[in-house]
């Protein structure tokens, strides 16, 4: 069998390689470049996901990093509210006692008479009402308050009342009656303990 491509001429045979180019780039290397094509845009498309993925996750660990920075500033001013609040309460009866001898204290000129205080339905375990009774005068009534209102732990103070008492007293000098003036003070007080105390 002879080679039929020998019969042609050359410009013939230019023509059958040409359409041979043709049909072989249109029936193998067209498809394949066209899968190709598709691969690549898939590829691309998995690549775009993959950088979204990392975008989030580059956003999750700033967050993360906000987060433990707010938690330690948190955790912080947590310290320091501890600082307003009284230790906690291991035995109601010493820290009511110990509160007593605190109040007389701050308000040694008071005559100050310290009782147990009511405590309503939503008082927590770590709360301590007192009621308090005493009579002074005005200036030593006002220097009290105040150290009360300066103290740290902080002492709430929930109810307060002054009245006037008169007491009549001679002097030694004179014959006639002199009055002093003095008050009478009661007050309802609350103190707040740090948890994990009494249960």
């Amino acid at each position: 069998m002879k080679n039929p491509l020998a019969k042609l001429s050359r410009r013939e045979r230019l023509y059958v390689l040409a359409g041979g180019t043709v049909l072989l780039f249109g029936l193998v290397l067209y498809p394949i470049g066209k899968k190709a094509a598709a691969f690549r845009e898939e590829q691309l498309e998995l690549l775009q996901e993959e950088a979204a993925l990392l975008e989030d996750l580059y956003v999750l660990e700033l967050d993360g990093w906000a987060i433990e920075e707010e938690h330690e500033k948190l955790k912080s001013a947590l310290r320091e509210a501890d600082d307003l609040l009284f230790p906690p309460i291991e035995n109601r009866i010493l820290t009511q006692t110990a509160m007593i001898k605190l109040l007389n204290e701050l308000g040694p000129d008071l005559e100050l008479e310290t009782t147990a205080g009511r405590s309503s339905v939503g008082d927590a375990a770590n709360q301590l009402n007192l009621e308090l009774r005493g009579e002074g005068r005005y200036p030593e009534i006002l220097k009290f308050i105040h150290r009360l209102e300066t103290y740290r732990p902080l002492i709430l103070v929930q109810d307060f009342s002054l009245a006037e008492r008169r007491t009549r007293r001679r002097r030694r000098d004179q014959s006639t009656d002199t009055a002093e003036p003095r008050l009478s003070l009661n007050m309802s007080i609350q103190i707040i303990c740090q948890a994990g105390g009494e249960k």
